[in-house]
């Protein structure tokens, strides 16, 4: 999966859902579980969801999940619920965390309510100048990428890639080699 998405076309649930998981990797780069998922709306304020439910929700077999099911698994992974909602506007994983986590950015949305369009385009043009001079990215992705690290490749035993492989390592261990 891409760190940004910006395509017209909106995210699945089960995309959105693997997005999040991506950036909870731990330091080690593992991602939660949905045991871990599961566990995790145990100890929220929404409906308890099985591993189960987690699982259906992870690999898209599961259609229509009630709105509750989408909070808990959110508040889970620490994400706001809207993000989960079917449909491109909601695909913007930045934006609405901003939205849920600031009353601020809460404000400046309201009082963009009403202006037109060139005063809209002002306002993006400033925030873009702001961003400049503090040395953050003038462009923020819609999905942020994960933590540096979390992506690399763990130390362990290598995978095979065939059942000869397999057969041949197993052969090789049966023979003490």
């Amino acid at each position: 999966m891409a760190d940004t998405h910006d395509s017209e076309q909106p995210l699945s649930l089960t995309a959105k859902l693997l997005a999040l998981l991506r950036l909870r990797r731990d330091p080690d780069g593992y991602t939660p579980s949905a045991r871990d998922v599961s566990e995790a709306t145990r100890s929220g304020q929404g409906a308890s969801i099985s591993h189960g439910q987690v699982t259906s929700l992870l690999n898209g077999s599961s259609g229509n999940p009630r709105m509750s099911t989408i909070s808990s698994v959110a508040d889970a992974l620490e994400a706001p619920a809207a993000f989960l909602l079917p449909g491109a506007e909601w695909d913007d994983l930045a934006a609405l965390t901003m939205y849920a986590t600031s009353p601020e950015a809460r404000e400046v949305l309201r009082l963009m309510q009403g202006l037109e369009v060139q005063d809209i385009l002002e306002i993006s043009s400033r925030l873009r100048e702001i961003r400049r001079r503090e040395g953050l990215p003038e462009d923020v992705p819609t999905i942020p990428p994960p933590p540096p690290g979390v992506d690399q490749p763990r130390e362990g035993r290598p995978r095979r890639r065939s059942l000869d492989e397999a057969a041949d390592r197993a052969a090789d261990y049966l023979e003490g080699r």
